[in-house]
This record gives C-alpha cells, structure tokens and sequence, in this order.
C-alpha cells in the first residue's frame, strides 16, 4: 500500500448516511441490512454533524433479549429515538479526500478512532474509511505475498 496516495483511493464511496432527525429504526435497518458498523450523520447539504457507531446504537438498546414480548418494546424504543440524540458530535474528526493515507492512520491510531468520515474541499461527505479496511488492504497484501 502506498501511504502517500490519497485516502479517496481506499475509502468506501458515498457510503450510508442518515440526517439528524431521522428515527433510530433507520438506523437498525441500515446496521442490520448492511455490513456496517459506522453511519455518518449529515445535514442537508451533506456536511457531516455527527457519527453513529453500531456500539453506540446497540447501547440504546442495552438490556432488552430476544425475546419475542421484548420485541415490541424495543421497537416503540427505536421509534422514540432520533439520530441526533445518539450520535457523536463532538468535533468529529473528518479527513480531506486528498489526504495521504498516512494521516488517516495517524488519526485513527493516535485517537483510537473506529472511522473517519472522508469529505471534499467544501466539507461534503464523500466517504469514510475504517479501521477494518485497512486491515482488510494489509491483510490482501499479505495474503498476496505468501
């Protein structure tokens, strides 16, 4: 891997998003129905206001089984809560698309964050790179290599 090339070369593209008023059950659906542990939050002009990890979410729901008269419970909870209400806003961390690659590993190491939400010269979502995709680009190397 080059570490000089730029982030938008490894990032997932345009990935799930949800807006700040969104309910939690969109949440659910994009968590459950993809294979994804991070949904950035953004505004309308697609500018990143916070992050939901999936941790975070099932938090939300700590304490409920699988239970089937749990269910209804846990569904009238995810109708109750809104994104912005979970997510992480504090100074979320973003990354130029442009950015080598070795910053990004910087971040995500010294910050022991889990993604990043990559945007554009104007601050837009453009995508977002995890921990699990360059592990995944390492492990392809390595894999390649032996």
């Amino acid at each position: 891997m080059d570490y000089n090339a730029a982030v938008a070369t490894i990032m997932t593209k345009e990935p799930r998003t949800v807006l700040p008023d969104s309910p939690a059950t969109e949440l659910d659906t994009l968590f459950k129905e993809n294979r994804i542990h991070h949904v950035p939050v953004v505004d309308e002009e697609h500018k990143v206001v916070g992050i939901v990890g999936k941790s975070d979410f099932l938090y939300l729901l700590r304490g409920y089984t699988v239970h089937e008269s749990d269910r209804f419970r846990e569904a009238a909870k995810l109708r109750a809560f809104k994104a912005e209400e979970i997510m992480y806003k504090e100074e979320v961390e973003t990354l130029q698309e442009d950015q080598p690659i070795k910053e990004a590993v910087r971040l995500l190491s010294e910050n022991r964050y889990q993604a990043l939400p990559i945007v554009d010269h104007r601050g837009k979502l453009t995508g977002i790179l995890t921990t699990h995709d360059i592990i995944d680009i390492v492990h392809g190397e390595a894999q390649a290599e032996s």
